[in-house]
């Protein structure tokens, strides 16, 4: 927006804020518990993902999990936020020697084990964001948390062609993240997720992202948080 219609496009934002504001502002304390940050896909904005071998590249052991949620747990938070890269042993034959050698086929398993044990042995809610999920996941996960997370980001699939920011992440195709959304809809699953500002999209695909989210929350009534 230009500097003059910043004012008038403020001021319209402020008031269908307001339309909707419960004069309570809500929030969630979490710990964030990364899981692992090997990734199959390079989005071209991440600094989060690693390759095995790469500095800070790091997979948590059930006994790191524990520690980091108990610390959250002693810090007064109420949420456990697994973040993790999207099924890494697709690609890397070391993170599936990894989970091989904690008992686990693969990251979506390790990830359910590791959101019991906290359920179990904390006080804590997991909170798992892994990625695109079929309805057997969301289910299985629903199962062991109260809510699930998985950010749309765009709905404009020339981001993965060449030299674009999803150039080489199979995972980010929008059809399928949508997919993802809507089956939790379908289950009932409480839902975070939201859009990325910055990635080569335009103020269009913006708007078409955010009506996208709308029109599956109008549909099944399930997304908390965007």
């Amino acid at each position: 927006a230009s500097d003059e219609n910043l004012p008038v496009l403020l001021a319209a934002a402020r008031k269908a804020r307001d339309r909707f504001k419960p004069g309570v502002i809500t929030y969630s304390r979490k710990v964030f518990i990364p899981l692992t940050n090997l990734c199959r896909d390079y989005c071209a904005y991440c600094t989060f993902r690693r390759d095995p071998g790469q500095p800070g590249a790091h997979t948590m052991t059930p006994e790191e999990v524990l520690a980091v949620a108990r610390a959250g747990q002693k810090a007064g938070c109420t949420e456990a936020l697994f973040s993790l890269g999207d099924k890494p042993e697709l690609l890397f034959p070391e993170i599936r020697e990894t989970l091989r050698r904690l008992g686990y086929r693969s990251t979506l398993h390790y990830l359910e084990a590791m959101c019991e044990l906290v359920l179990r042995e904390t006080s804590l809610l997991p909170h798992p964001n892994p990625g695109l999920m079929s309805a057997e996941w969301i289910s299985r996960l629903s199962a062991v948390s109260p809510s699930m997370g998985l950010m749309l980001e765009t709905t404009n699939s020339s981001l993965l062609a060449p030299g674009a920011a999803h150039d080489n992440a199979p995972d980010k195709l929008p059809a399928k993240r949508l997919r993802t959304i809507e089956e939790a809809g379908k289950q009932g699953v409480a839902f975070t997720t939201g859009i990325l500002v910055g990635i080569g999209e335009s103020l269009q695909d913006r708007v078409d992202a955010l009506l996208a989210i709308r029109d599956l929350h109008r549909r099944y009534g399930h997304i908390q948080e965007i």
